[in-house]
């Protein structure tokens, strides 16, 4: 009777083992910068920087969908029609959906993985402007602990920009993102 108890308390703690292992969502936290490549209406691209929260589920470690927002931050330089040069600052919010698949494993501790957002930013209040948001690109994970990873991410974005004020027009920018975060599965 004793070898039962004990091959069933064995056999429980190896099922509450392998349970512990498999979460069925995950958690993103990265920051980074924006490098703008072109820009419309004749405008000098903008430069920034950027913080992301993803939070969605995690399919056995084979692909991720979630939810997230974020706060972008714009910076450029224009020259006005009479020719002064102006410095102007562009804030989004966008909340996009978040998808992520793994590629390849690089070593036994990184692994190769592409990711795409594509989302809306809402125009709140006079300081953030409204468009549309789509980025793509690689990331390569580094294994810090069980279920976490130190993430790095690098892509091609668009952001379209729509103020909701009279005399602005709409504009859109192509850039390049770099990021560094936290990524727990």
């Amino acid at each position: 009777m004793i070898k039962y108890v004990l091959l069933l308390a064995v056999l429980l703690g190896c099922a509450r083992a392998t349970w512990a292992q498999q979460r069925p969502t995950y958690t993103l936290l990265e920051a980074g910068g924006i490098l703008g490549l072109r820009h419309s209406g004749g405008l000098d691209a903008m430069n920034g920087y950027q913080f992301h929260f993803a939070f969605g589920r995690n399919f056995y470690d084979k692909a991720y969908l979630g939810l997230g927002i974020g706060n972008d931050v714009y910076r450029g330089r224009s020259t006005t029609i009479e020719g002064t040069r102006t410095t102007s600052r562009v804030n989004t919010l966008p909340i996009f959906a978040d998808f992520r698949v793994p590629l390849a494993a690089v070593s036994m501790l990184g692994r190769l993985s592409a990711m795409a957002n594509v989302g809306y930013a809402p125009g709140i209040g006079g300081d953030y402007f409204k468009g549309f948001v789509a980025k793509g690109g690689l990331t390569y994970s580094h294994l810090l602990g069980e279920g976490s990873d130190l993430l790095f991410s690098f892509g091609y974005g668009f952001q379209q920009f729509d103020s909701r004020f009279p005399g602005y027009p709409t504009f859109h920018q192509h850039n390049l993102f770099l990021t560094i975060g936290l990524f727990v599965h």
